[in-house]
């Protein structure tokens, strides 16, 4: 009979207990946020571009691989995009007899003020791409760093890009790669301004 009587009063029991979450939850403390919480942006201030001020305008270029026969040629421009906050790069050459194709390599350049980093993302119609940083100009020199840095082709990998600032017409860069066969290649070019 007390089973009896503990089983007929489980119902009423489940429902006070029921009742009593109700009411805590329904007198506890709101802390959600309201949307008056949420921050209002304001339009983030375009990057100082001044630094590289002297890159815009067209460059004819040359670059020579130490595994290739000859150099190629390049026509290099360099643009600030229509909202202010990127610098255009377009890089167009020929078909050479090692690669029978032309090449359209194209980057957008900003300053990232949270890293304090200049970035570049690049895409060519090869179908590659990549990322890459920089500090900025320090001695006349500008690093560019590859931040994803994935094979290609025979590539395994690729090292930093130095470009030197000669003077505002003429710049050079070098850089190197590793083969998959395990070689490494440098890579030198030249680039002279042609037009602003």
């Amino acid at each position: 009979k007390f089973v009896l009587q503990i089983a007929a009063r489980r119902p009423q029991v489940r429902f006070r207990l029921a009742m009593l979450v109700v009411a805590c939850i329904a007198f506890a403390p709101v802390t959600f946020a309201s949307a008056d919480d949420a921050p209002v942006y304001s339009l983030p201030p375009k990057p100082d571009f001044s630094p590289m001020n002297f890159l815009f305008g067209t460059w004819s270029c040359s670059t020579k691989s130490a595994r290739r026969p000859s150099a190629v040629a390049s026509t290099d421009t360099y643009e600030l995009d229509p909202t202010g906050y990127y610098i255009t790069y377009e890089s167009k050459s020929e078909p050479v007899p090692w690669a029978n194709y032309p090449q359209d390599l194209k980057q957008m350049i900003t300053y990232d003020p949270e890293l304090k980093q200049w970035a570049s993302v690049l895409t060519s119609t090869l179908g590659d791409y990549g990322l890459f940083m920089t500090a900025g100009w320090k001695d006349g020199k500008l690093v560019w760093h590859p931040v994803n840095n994935t094979p290609y082709l025979d590539i395994a990998s690729s090292s930093d890009l130095t470009i030197t600032k000669v003077n505002d017409t003429r710049m050079t860069n070098s850089s190197s790669f590793a083969t998959k066969a395990g070689a490494t290649v440098s890579v030198n070019g030249t680039c002279t301004k042609s037009s602003s």
